[in-house]
């Protein structure tokens, strides 16, 4: 298991630490480990599924078949 703070994910995701506080507000973030109210940790297999979770694979368009 590979612990990650808020701010390691932040790094990870190429965010900042307020958008993972407003992922965490509305309930679209990877499962967490809360050891204190102001200590979360983040399994990084849980993040790295998070995002697999995510893609979206754009459908081709009829006429760029042509």
């Amino acid at each position: 298991m590979q612990l990650m703070s808020i701010e390691d994910l932040a790094v990870y995701l190429g965010d900042s630490k307020r958008t993972i506080y407003k992922y965490i507000a509305s309930g679209d973030c990877p499962p967490y480990i809360r050891l204190s109210s102001k200590n979360i940790k983040f399994d990084r297999d849980d993040v790295d599924r998070w995002l697999a979770a995510k893609k979206v694979n754009p459908v081709k368009r009829k006429e760029d078949e042509t």
